[in-house]
């Protein structure tokens, strides 16, 4: 069948069809017609198939399959996993202080390398983050990009970055709404974080060209 990562995901898939479809459109904001459920996740459109639960990803060419692992897990945990209607608190904390054991590895770990892959960058990642959908927050403690970016349209993740120096390397913090763990599983959080540093860093690659932005030429060291 394909890597163990496959083979989770078409079990994921099986479990999916097991839970009413109904409560997932009236629990979240989704669109839906008779075939699909309709997400926008991290600035790119999904469809759910309602028969054999198979995630699709629309392209130039139309919607093709997808087996991204981090991907599908997240899609499938959103729409499966939360009890009731959760909402948000307002309150943003970091992944560390929602996390129930302390086995998890550090966020720092995942952050890091892209840290110093926008260094320089300010200003084209900050157009990333608005190409995601985002909107700019009020920048706490000098960070250099600070911005809100829509994971879904009803859960959103709060995303600052600060440049490096010849003393600091650079820093990418990632916080979540307090209630987060109500909307999905904690290891969930994990793979939402690693695709939204991917997708930042796929959307940057055609805009970041040296001197298209002045924030670019402030930061640079």
């Amino acid at each position: 069948m394909g890597s163990n990562y496959e083979k989770q995901v078409f079990a994921a898939r099986e479990i999916f069809l097991k839970y009413d479809q109904r409560i997932m459109t009236e629990r979240f904001p989704i669109k839906s017609d008779e075939k699909y459920l309709y997400l926008k996740f991290l600035g790119t459109d999904y469809r759910v198939c309602r028969e054999n639960g198979e995630i699709e990803e629309q392209k130039e060419e139309g919607y093709v399959p997808c087996l991204d692992y981090q991907v599908v897990m997240a899609l499938y945990d959103i729409l499966c996993y939360p009890k009731g209607r959760p909402a948000l608190s307002g309150e943003w904390r970091t992944l560390a202080s929602l996390q129930v054991t302390h086995s998890s590895p550090s966020a720092d770990k995942f952050t890091a390398p892209y840290g110093k892959l926008f260094s320089g960058k300010a200003g084209a990642l900050a157009d990333a983050c608005k190409r995601l959908g985002g909107r700019r927050l009020d920048v706490p403690a000098s960070a250099d990009v600070s911005w809100e970016i829509p994971v879904f349209s009803f859960f959103p993740v709060a995303f600052r970055f600060w440049e490096g120096d010849e003393e600091f390397s650079p820093v990418i913090t990632l916080l979540w709404d307090k209630n987060s763990l109500d909307f999905m599983h904690f290891e969930t959080l994990y793979y939402v974080m690693n695709h939204l540093l991917e997708r930042l860093k796929e959307v940057i690659r055609p805009i970041a060209i040296p001197g298209c932005y002045k924030e670019d030429k402030k930061h640079e060291k």
